[in-house]
Formats: structure tokens, sequence, C-alpha cells
């Protein structure tokens, strides 16, 4: 799209980058906007969070200049950005520098002289860049993640094998690695990787795998057992109770299906995400014991470990320990996630007077279009900011009483942002604006969604299952931004079945047909493309069920109505005679507002 449309502009337009300040080519541009007498009206603007698109529609009709978002119409990723504007007075030029400044845009004027029109967009090396900034960071973290397991695993092992002595001096320099050598976890654990030479494998490199017990050797299944049972006593102390290995396990150890790294790729969207190194996911009939891997040497698992130590020594019930050390886990998290944020080079400002200006405010809320608008309007300072929506807020800033730039970098760490100041504007940018403009979908996708949610309360599985599809980075940027949709229990019904769903996603209209009739779909009918995720979704079940590669296994789907929405439930056979397994979900259900209260009749005159 971006080749097709760069040479598709007539001639005599100009173009200004804002993001090279310095050059004089740039300058000349900046110049060349400034003939415009129409850009030096003052204008005021304001908007929590709308998208480009609309921002220039309401621009155009306040101000008569003509403003046009992306190349054409079908440029979403520029037109459906989306951005918080607290202006009042501030000449349109100044605003429109900012804006492209921001959104590392650029602005294009085209036209009759005296009647321009201007274009935003992103041109191809903004764009390239931001993708070459998206990848080097995800190498990065990549890198560091592997270099995170590899010593993690070297200190998980060394504390299982510490002397008692040894073993003391970690009471206070690593309270986690204390609890995992003194419990005797760790040579639990250690057991059955010595014996599953595949599964630390699957853990060293961060993969998905899936395995049965019987496919070990009898060592490796004692290992499983000495692992599932210290996972529970994990669990059980964790969740401040009992949680019991079943008495038949030992017999039947076989049949237990151990899952390396199942949430692992899930979950490295959701904020903290460096800290988890892996996880391991054991089964048994209907008991399931998870024990995340996560990196000894953050702050968050020293804390842990920490309220391990105290429960086992006060023999206090952990519930009431965390409630002592609530306000520290806060912090050692805070301390975890900006650690492994972006790096970025330090911004140089020039010595500005406003700078050392007292500004004091108070935010409805701790959102950060609510503290900007705040900040806007006690500083009397525009405020220009991207917004994805939903992110990070490590701590409260509703409240400030302090000197400009000392409120500005408070809000800059709270929400990982950075922020500058041009002219009478106050910048702000996202630290992982890169990032999280790669896992933007199209306003379009969404706004179907809604419509469905209001006619007829509830989304059917086609829509689920174009959600479930989507990676976790999207679901945080684009579903959990939008206040409808967070506000349903669409999470529910997608997380809770989204193997299914993701399957259901790839059939064509004849195979969702058959999986909905009596006689269901058979899965030899998946064609190359379609059966990784249904080996994926059959074995997070029961990886027997794909030893007999003779063997035809058949999915049933039927639904019913509960309340406004559907029960959806999934059953697989299989011709090998093995018992049947389930799947169920329940969509989501949407219930509107209640009304504005009618107004009594007494109005202001």
């Amino acid at each position: 799209m971006l080749a097709a449309t760069l040479t598709a502009h007539a001639e005599g337009k100009i173009t200004t980058d804002p993001n090279a300040p310095g050059a004089s080519a740039v300058d000349k541009d900046k110049e060349a906007l400034k003939s415009d007498p129409r850009l030096a009206q003052k204008v005021t603007y304001s908007t929590a969070r709308s998208s480009v698109r609309v921002i220039l529609d309401d621009l155009t009709k306040s101000t008569g200049v003509k403003f046009i978002a992306g190349y054409n119409v079908k440029d979403w990723q520029v037109r459906d950005r989306k951005m918080a504007i607290f202006a009042k007075d501030l000449p349109l030029n100044e605003l429109m520098s900012s804006m492209a400044r921001v959104m590392k845009f650029k602005w294009e004027r085209g036209g009759n002289d005296g009647e321009w029109t201007y274009r935003l967009f992103m041109d191809r090396k903004s764009l390239l860049d931001a993708e070459s900034q998206r990848q080097r960071e995800e190498q990065r973290l990549d890198q560091e993640a592997t270099k995170k397991r590899a010593n993690a695993m070297m200190e998980l092992g060394k504390a299982s094998s510490l002397n008692p002595a040894d073993l003391e001096k970690l009471r206070n320099t690593n309270p986690f690695l204390y609890f995992v050598g003194k419990s005797g976890m760790g040579n639990s654990m250690g057991s059955f990787f010595r014996e599953s030479p595949v599964a630390l494998e699957a853990l060293a490199s961060g993969q998905r795998l899936d395995l049965q017990a019987s496919s070990l050797s009898p060592a490796g299944q004692a290992g499983v057992l000495q692992a599932i049972q210290a996972i529970g006593n994990m669990q059980a102390k964790l969740g401040g109770g009992k949680y019991p290995v079943p008495d038949d396990l030992a017999a039947n150890i076989g049949q237990v299906k151990i899952q390396m790294n199942k949430s692992y790729e899930e979950a490295k969207g959701m904020p903290g995400a460096q800290m988890l190194l892996g996880d391991i996911s054991m089964s048994y009939k209907d008991k399931t014991f998870d024990a995340p891997i996560i990196d000894p040497e953050s702050n968050f698992a020293k804390l842990i470990g920490k309220v391990l130590v105290e429960c086992d020594e006060q023999n206090k019930p952990i519930n009431e320990v965390m409630q002592s050390h609530q306000s520290e886990f806060m912090t050692a998290l805070m301390t975890d996630i900006k650690k492994d944020q972006p790096v970025e080079e330090k911004v140089e400002r020039p010595d500005d007077p406003a700078f050392k200006t007292k500004v004091k405010y108070k935010a409805k809320s701790t959102e950060l279009k609510d503290v900007e608008q705040a900040l806007a309007e006690a500083s009397n300072i525009a405020v220009v900011s991207d917004s994805f929506g939903m992110g990070i807020t490590l701590g409260d800033v509703k409240e400030q009483d302090t000197e400009l730039e000392k409120a500005l970098d408070k809000i800059g760490d709270t929400y990982i942002y950075n922020w500058d100041k041009h002219a009478d504007v106050i910048e702000f940018r996202d630290k992982n604006w890169f990032k999280k403009r790669a896992a933007q979908i199209p306003d379009e996708w969404i706004e179907g969604w809604k419509q469905e949610l209001k006619s007829t309360s509830t989304l059917e599985i086609g829509s689920l299952s174009q959600i479930a599809v989507l990676t976790q980075e999207q679901i945080m940027v684009n579903i959990s931004a939008d206040e409808m949709l967070r506000e349903s229990n669409l999470f529910s019904s997608i997380f809770g079945c989204r193997e299914m769903l993701r399957l259901y996603a790839q059939l064509n209209d004849s195979q969702r047909a058959a999986m909905f009739s009596e006689g269901g779909l058979d899965l030899s009918t998946l064609t190359a493309d379609q059966w990784p995720q249904a080996e994926k979704l059959i074995s997070s079940k029961n990886l027997a069920y794909l030893n007999d590669q003779n063997a035809r296994i058949i999915i049933t789907g039927t639904r019913e109505k509960k309340d406004k929405s559907w029960e959806y439930k999934f059953k697989g056979t299989t011709s090998a005679g093995l018992d049947p397994i389930e799947w169920r979900f329940t969509a989501p259900t949407y219930t509107p507002p209640p009304p504005p209260k009618a107004d009594d009749g007494k109005k202001e005159k």
C-alpha cells in the first residue's frame, strides 16, 4: 500500500518532517508552512481519546482549513491511531507540529495557493524505523530472557545443593532461593528435569512442549510424581489451604499430561511478563498443578520468598502475611517493570523558566488522559499525547503540588512515557509506542463487535474466534482499551476456550457446519495449514489421541441458550476407543448502562 501511494500525489507539495530538528530542509519546510496565514489562528480543542481521523475532521470544521488523515480512507494505521489533546488558544501551526512530532507522522501540503490542504501521514522511512525499533526491542527481550533462564536454572540448582550454612546466607540476600533450597522444591523439580531432558530443553529455550508421562522412563515418572507433590505443596501455601495429591496418582502416573510453557507465550504481552521465564503444568484427571518459573533475581520473586519464609516460620496463613506486604509488592513490581523498559537516548531540554513554576492539580482518576487534562488546566500549557488506552500505571499521580518539571518526570515514570516541551505545548509519547502501533487493529473490527453486542446482547462464535486469534499485545492495546468490550465477560469466554476458538477461526463454512452437525467434524479432513492448531488443541487435553495415526478424531459442537447469550460445548472422540474429551464456554453478555435520570423540569436560567 505504501509503495503504491507514495508516488500517487500531485506535484508542488511541501512535506515537513518535525521529527528531525536541525535539518536545514526541515527548517525551510516549517517556514513554508508558516506562510499560510490561516495556520496562525488560535484554536481551543479538547479530546481525551479520539482517532486522528476524527481530530482532523473536527479541526477542518472549526478552522476552515482542509485536513486529511492518512494516504487514503483505507490507511487505518494512521487514521485510527488515537490521541489526547488539551489545548486552549494555541496557534494552529504549533498544534500541527506537536501532533506530527508525538505521532512520528509528517505533514504534506498540497492544492492551490491560499487554499492549501494538509495531509498527515506516516512516510515509508518512519514506518521502517518504527518496525526496526520493534524488532530490536523484541530481540533484546529474547536475549535477556535467554540469559535470565540460564542464570535461573544455575541458581536454582545451586540453591538445592547448598549446605545448611551457605543456605542460611541466602535468607537475607535472596529469600526466594532460600525457600527453594530449604523446602526441597528445587530437588523435586531437579529430579524431574534430570530424567526429562526434553522438558529441560523446552524450559531453557522457552518453547512450548506437550508430553505424556507414559513416554518417560520409570525414573522420569518418579520425577513427575515428586514434582507434582512439590507443586501441590506450593499451591497449598499460596492458596492458604490444602491442595492434596490424588491418592491413586502414583499408580496411574503415566496418565499425567505435562505441558511446558503453556502460558508463557500468551503472557508476553502482559505487564511484568519479563520476570516470567516459563511455566510447567501437570494435569491428572480434574486436577492441575501449575508452577510458573520466575526470575529468582527479580524483586518480585525475592518478596514472594520473603512471604513464604514468614508463613513457615510464623505458622500464619499466606493471606495474613500478604496483607502486611501489599505496598512492598507494588514497589517490587514497579521496579521490575521499569528495569525492562526500552532504553532510549536522554532528551536534552534547553532551560525553560516554565519548568520551575509550581503546578498544582487534582485529576478525577489515575488514567493518563485525566491526569493530562488536569495538568493542562492547572499549568495553562497545552498537552498533546498519543493514547493507547489501558496501559501500565506504576503508582498514583492523580494529585500533584510541585514544580512542573518534577511533575512531568513523575508522570513519565508512572505511565512509562517520554515527555518534552516545544513552544507552549507539553508532548507525551508512550515509550513502547512502536510495539503498540504494530499491535493496532482497525477500528472497523472493534466497532463491528460492539455493534453486535449492542444489537444481540452477546457475540456469536465467529466473532469470538476472530478475537481469540489476536495476540496478547493486540488484546491489551485494542480490546482492553475499549470500555464496552472490557466490561463484558469477554475475556473469560475467550481465554476459557481459546485454542478451540482459534481452530474454529481457521475452518471454512462447510467445516464449521460439520462441527455443529450430528456427525461432527472429522479432523482428517483438515488441511495441512489447519492441522497444527488442531494438534495443539487435542494435545492440551489428551496426547494419547495423537498416538494412533490411523485413528479418526471427531469433534462435535453444540450450543444452548443461556440467559442472553449461548453456552457452547464441544466433545472430542476417537476411533481408538479413548475416553471423550470436552471443552465448554459461555459467550459474553452485554448489559446497556442505565439511561440518564429524567429531567425534573427545573432548568437553570
